[in-house]
């Protein structure tokens, strides 16, 4: 499972950095929103597993 985390994170992060390249800023920003909500959901994965 913490592999899962990790593979997780590392998509999130790929993710970002495809979304700096877009020329929408609001859909930047809500691509970025949804990113940041998906790292807390990670986040509270692993309080819960330690």
């Amino acid at each position: 499972m913490k592999t899962a985390l990790a593979d997780a994170e590392a998509a999130l992060e790929e993710v970002q950095r495809d979304t700096d390249k877009l020329h929408s800023q609001e859909l930047r920003a809500a691509i970025t929103k949804y990113i940041e909500a998906q790292k807390e959901q990670i986040k509270a994965l692993r309080r819960k597993m330690n």
